[in-house]
């Protein structure tokens, strides 16, 4: 992916990104997070608010492998998996930042309508 597509996908508000995602992650069956050595996967926010956040493809997730994250991973989830996870997530009352930009801006969202919107998508491709 060349440097100019990725300007101007993170470009776009939150809300067209997050259908960038869904978009992407149905397309590609796959979905990409953060994770540490133990495979603790990142969170964003407050102690408070803290969010899991997830990224359409790798190389926007890479992106953000600098700093305080410099040792971690980009961890790869295929889409039924990841589904599978979410009811574990909704049981736990566990967001997800559906596709961050550089400056963490970000469409927070439950993991049941994550899930339902990511099945509402995946229908739109059968």
């Amino acid at each position: 992916m060349n440097q100019q597509k990725i300007n101007n996908i993170f470009a776009l508000d939150s809300k067209e990104r997050y259908g960038y995602l869904l978009r992407r992650v149905a397309d590609f069956e796959t979905i990409y997070l953060i994770a540490d050595n133990e495979d603790k996967y990142v969170m964003i926010g407050s102690n408070d608010l803290s969010v899991i956040p997830v990224w359409p493809e790798k190389e926007f997730a890479e992106l953000f492998l600098t700093n305080s994250w410099k040792n971690y991973k980009v961890v790869e989830y295929d889409i039924h998996d990841f589904m599978e996870w979410l009811t574990d997530l909704e049981k736990e009352n566990v967001d997800l930042a559906g596709f961050p930009n550089a400056d963490f801006n970000t469409v927070q969202v439950s993991a049941v309508d994550m899930k339902n919107h990511l099945l509402f998508e995946l229908s739109q491709y059968e």
